[in-house]
């Protein structure tokens, strides 16, 4: 006698099926739900399918049948197609999450590792604008397969929160592991690696290596396997001061971290966030299409405009595209401003424009960070650049800097400085935010 045949369930989506019915779902709550996300009890109402059975779809190590998951795609007008799914010979069976009644999308989240590496990435709970600056990311990323990506600008333009706007958007996507670190107590390279490894080998790399370029090749042996987004914040801690974007004594290992990224094949992404370039960046970034680099301008007014309101500062715009155009929009300066006027000056920007002192407190000490951080010739030139008030070409500006130095040499200075954000070209010639003129002129004067 036969004994009946035992249902096989070997069926799981692949990543390009999860982003896939992640993408409608989050659609379908846009337009139908507020953009708020449904609950389990309404997707299962939805697709058909008990609760239990959505958890192991969404968690994409367990197991189930082809036709629940072409129920559930049907669900969101979608067509199960081959790349959506796969058979594994073997999936771990793991016992689903207990879910609350909040849409199951957590599961789908990036392994995050007990010792907590996204939780290291600041909270952004106020955003305004970098719509643009988003869009790029995502396309570079997402699109192009970015290998490298530096994000540039000024203290207080807001690289940091862009990054981490950012990679809260990610939680959800194809990478498996999103680690961010800050380089702002300067670990050593060794530390930085072998924390990486630790967290991408899900702590089973033992016994590593000591020396950063085996350590680094044991790195990319696992962004080559597993697509991973990485951030390394404020490199500009372990560059030397004085310019030029030398690395400071034993960090010399990030510059080849960096450079193996960029120039090596693997599934990977790291973002890198820093005031200024470290040395050769431009140089790698012109021989590979996969590195790409992001100079953070201010915000757009409109958006600017938003900070003003958010303090309850309700005046004319006018008034408020002064203070914009005067911080050349960067967010945090004009959140420093707002506050100021809001508790000073009973919320009235033309009673703190009659004081005639726009750089003060927390914003000088921001601009003098940056500032100190250059070498005397660069330091020379926005001197020179401030006293003038106009914009100066070339030309004008070598006859002006004592003692004199070669035109290769103010071209590469102009480029360093450009790249910082620390003055502005165009057409007219070079110049500088009207709040450094002020920063800069009290400096030299004091």
């Amino acid at each position: 006698m036969d004994l009946p045949r035992k249902r096989k369930r070997g069926t799981i989506l692949t990543f390009q099926g999860l982003n896939k019915l992640e993408k409608a779902i989050k659609i379908r709550e846009y337009s139908e739900n507020n953009n708020k996300r449904f609950t389990l009890d309404y997707l299962s109402s939805q697709t058909g399918l008990d609760s239990h059975t959505l958890c192991k779809i969404f968690n994409c190590n367990v197991r189930v049948d082809k036709k629940s998951l072409v129920k559930c795609f049907k669900a969101f007008n979608l067509v199960l197609e081959a790349d959506d799914y796969q058979s594994p010979l073997s999936v771990p069976l793991v016992k689903p999450e207990t879910h609350s009644t909040q849409f199951p999308i957590q599961p789908l989240q990036p392994e995050i590792q007990p010792d907590g590496d996204y939780n290291l990435a600041p909270k952004v709970s106020v955003f305004y604008g970098r719509t643009a600056e988003l869009a790029t990311l995502n396309q570079w990323i997402q699109v192009n397969r970015c290998q490298l990506i530096m994000v540039l600008g000024m203290g207080g333009m807001g690289k940091t929160s862009l990054i981490a706007k950012l990679m809260a958007d990610f939680t959800n996507s194809e990478f498996k592991y999103v680690i961010w670190r800050s380089l702002h107590h300067a670990p050593t390279i060794e530390e930085t690696l072998t924390d990486l490894i630790h967290i991408v080998s899900h702590q089973q790399a033992v016994d590593l290596p000591k020396f950063p370029n085996q350590l680094i090749s044991k790195l990319m042996q696992y962004l080559h396997q597993t697509r991973c987004l990485l951030v390394l914040d404020n490199l500009e801690s372990i560059l030397q001061w004085g310019g030029g974007g030398y690395y400071r004594p034993g960090f010399e290992g990030y510059g080849q971290l960096i450079r193996t990224i960029g120039e090596s094949t693997h599934k990977s992404c790291l973002i890198i966030i820093s005031r200024e370039p470290p040395i050769a960046f431009s140089v790698l970034e012109k021989k590979a299409n996969s590195v790409k680099l992001l100079i953070l301008k201010g915000l757009l007014p409109e958006d600017g405009l938003k900070i003003f309101q958010s303090e309850g500062i309700d005046e004319i715009q006018a008034e408020c595209q002064i203070l914009h155009n005067h911080y050349g929009g960067n967010p945090l300066i004009l959140k420093i401003v707002v506050t100021t006027i809001h508790f000073l000056f009973s919320g009235k920007i033309d009673l703190f424009l009659a004081q005639g002192i726009t750089v003060f407190g927390d914003i000088y000490d921001l601009l003098d960070q940056q500032f100190q951080r250059l070498s005397d010739l660069e330091k020379t030139v926005i001197y020179s650049l401030a006293i003038h008030r106009q914009p100066l070409f070339m030309p004008e500006l070598l006859n002006k800097i004592i003692p004199p130095v070669t035109s290769q040499k103010l071209l590469g200075t102009l480029e360093s400085l450009k790249l910082r954000s620390l003055i502005e070209c165009n057409s007219d010639g070079f110049t500088v935010q009207n709040n450094l003129r002020e920063y800069v002129t009290s400096q030299f004067e004091s």
